[in-house]
């Protein structure tokens, strides 16, 4: 069999549904990033160059707002960060001043702060324990564990993000009156 056919005949034996459909949402498909805030330290992640993959990064320990920013958009910014995705914890009905809260307003002041990237919420429930689960398949010691939890309960919040999970934007807030 000559070289030609034999590529004819491997070629008409795979499906077309073998190339990728154009029903993902495009806005997947960009550079990312995601946070797995918490009140002392943060889990950053982000995706690789394609955009297909997410990767556990580092962690951030908290020192306020204002500074925790002044870090993650220059953070933001080397890595060509497109969309920063927010875990949101589940909301608790006796929590007025919780981690669900919490992660709203700090995604609120993200979204203030990066005006050039886009801001989206994804719902983090069980992120940390599929983390430290998954810490523990790779042999990581409890100490070790507690290091390493938030960048890998951030990447699990951008592994959702990427396959699809609902999210919520979270648009700049719009200047008042009087301000610049």
């Amino acid at each position: 069999m000559s070289g030609n056919s034999q590529r004819r005949t491997l070629a008409s034996l795979l499906p077309s549904q073998a190339q990728p459909q154009a029903t993902e949402a495009p806005i997947r498909r960009r550079v990312a990033a995601a946070l797995d805030v918490g009140r002392a330290r943060i889990g950053l992640a982000c995706t690789d160059a394609r955009a297909e993959v997410a990767l556990a990064a580092e962690v951030l320990t908290r020192k306020g707002t204002r500074l925790d920013l002044a870090a993650l958009v220059p953070w933001l910014a080397q890595r060509r960060a497109e969309v920063c995705v927010v875990g949101l914890p589940p909301a608790q009905a006796d929590e007025a001043e919780g981690s669900h809260r919490l992660c709203r307003q700090f995604a609120q002041a993200l979204a203030n702060a990066w005006p050039v990237g886009e801001v989206w919420l994804v719902d983090e429930a069980d992120t940390t324990a599929e983390a430290h689960a998954a810490l523990r398949l790779l042999g990581r010691s409890a100490a070790q564990r507690r290091r390493e939890v938030d960048r890998f309960a951030a990447k699990q919040i951008l592994d959702r993000w990427l396959a699809g999970a609902p999210a919520e934007r979270v648009a700049p807030a719009a200047p008042t009156k009087g301000t610049p």
